[in-house]
């Protein structure tokens, strides 16, 4: 039996299809859909895992609001030899060897490690794992932790082993070639790794496709607009008699959902945490203005720690005692030492949502010295994007330039992934392709979907 499993940067789905009946498989009793398993890992100090909303709830539970404390920790030695030109070992003005320890700082008060966007590791091939109290992961083995949890259920369903998958790919992992088949092959052993024998991939936006024309099977031009937590992906396909499909281009951007959030924080929520505030007053009565490398730290929320180190913790509590506001510093000390950074961008994601269906929303959190309401109107959201919304427009035009066709020869736009909910999107798609009908397909299912009847069709080949 073959599955479609859509592995995803926010949120992971599986699903199987026996030519006529599309069944999605129930992954997490605890979400609101239990169809889809947030794709997120929890590990505990003695290696226990925990998944999905499960996941959150034990972070949420068991790390947020405890002091972050960094201690030195020796994690090897390094030998260096410094040779000098024409002088034997041992002889004045010879090598010299110069042993010393690597040091790194850990936070020893963590009793947990939450894992989120997972997949991003994929783009790189200098990322290669983590070290989780004391233990190595490969980007491989956090991957198979989700994928094998997903088989494990897929099994308990269906009530028989399935070890055949089609897994859903972006695009472009990265724009270098090398590193793109690096990150296919990573995400293959993962799937091996979980317990899959056969696997086998397929480009996530083909696989929107599918999901679409096999509800509107007749002859037609798409553009498909793939909008997820970690990448937008676009493909045009022409589809002709009896569905068959045939890709014209394809092409990924390097902009995702979590880019997003990224953009609101910086722009609209850290101001009110002192990173636009000065620190001091220099002796010649000039501010001296909060460092943009430490304000850098809070674009994600895992950075948000590294802000305890004590170099850093000096210049917040610089601003607490001296700067222009006080209170935004207090507020970031409190963040940052009692790990509030994941609650906070829960909050910032939330409104993010919101504004897909109101003109306002409210970013919120009080805790402790947090006491955050940070009010964001739509129009402010469309600027603060403004960098991601000119990339979304440039992959449209040099997709379309890719497939030789102009705007008005596209019938259908297909529009999936939940980014691709955002007003501001539809609008731009609207604009660059203003003759075609907008269809916004099911944004978390219709990947995992356009999968499992892909895979149906290589089951009964394989049959």
């Amino acid at each position: 039996m073959w599955l479609g499993i859509d592995f995803g940067t926010t949120n992971t789905s599986a699903a199987i299809f026996d030519g006529s009946k599309l069944e999605y498989i129930p992954l997490d009793p605890h979400n609101s859909s239990a169809y889809s398993l947030r794709s997120m890992i929890y590990v505990d100090s003695r290696h226990r895992v925990r998944l999905g909303v499960d996941a959150i709830k034990t972070f949420l539970r068991e790390d947020t609001g405890c002091p972050v404390v960094f201690e030195e920790k020796v994690v090897g030695t390094i030998e260096n030899t410094v040779a000098s030109q024409g002088f034997e070992l041992g002889e004045q003005g010879g090598p010299i060897t110069i042993i010393y320890d690597v040091v790194i700082d850990e936070d020893v008060a963590m009793r947990g490690r939450l894992l989120q966007s997972i997949k991003t590791g994929l783009r790189s091939g200098a990322y290669q794992g983590t070290k989780i109290f004391g233990r190595y992961y490969t980007t491989e083995e956090l991957i198979a932790l989700i994928l094998r949890h997903v088989r494990q259920r897929s099994e308990q369903h269906l009530g028989q082993p399935v070890e055949q998958v089609l897994l859903g790919r972006p695009v472009n992992f990265s724009h270098d070639p090398a590193e793109d088949r690096l990150a296919e092959e990573k995400l293959r052993r993962a799937a091996h790794l979980a317990g899959f024998a056969q696997v086998e991939f397929m480009h996530e936006p083909v696989a929107a496709a599918a999901f679409y024309v096999n509800r509107a099977p007749r002859e037609q031009t798409l553009l498909v607009f793939d909008f997820g937590g970690g990448t937008l992906d676009l493909t045009v396909l022409e589809v002709g008699a009896a569905g068959r499909q045939q890709v014209l281009a394809s092409m990924g951007v390097l902009v995702g959902g979590d880019d997003l959030d990224s953009a609101i924080m910086r722009g609209k929520v850290a101001p009110y945490l002192g990173t636009q505030s000065a620190i001091d007053i220099n002796y010649d009565g000039r501010l001296i203005p909060f460092p943009e490398h430490l304000a850098g730290l809070l674009d994600q929320w895992q950075t948000i720690p590294t802000l305890t180190r004590p170099d850093n913790l000096e210049i917040i509590r610089r601003g607490i005692k001296h700067g222009n506001d006080r209170a935004a510093f207090r507020a970031l000390e409190t963040l940052a030492t009692k790990n509030y950074g994941f609650a906070l961008f829960q909050a910032v994601e939330q409104a993010k949502c919101e504004l897909s269906e109101q003109a306002a929303s409210t970013v919120a959190l009080q805790m402790a010295d947090i006491q955050l309401a940070v009010a964001l109107m739509r129009e402010e959201f469309n600027r603060l994007m403004a960098v991601e919304r000119a990339e979304a427009q440039r992959g449209i035009r040099e997709v379309m330039v890719a497939a030789g066709l102009k705007p008005e020869q596209i019938d259908v736009v297909v529009a999936t992934g939940g980014s691709s909910s955002i007003l501001a999107f539809q609008e731009l798609l609207r604009r660059e392709i203003p003759g075609a009908e907008i269809v916004v397909s099911d944004l978390f299912g219709s990947v995992t979907g356009g999968l499992a009847m892909q895979a149906h069709q290589r089951q009964l080949v394989s049959i």
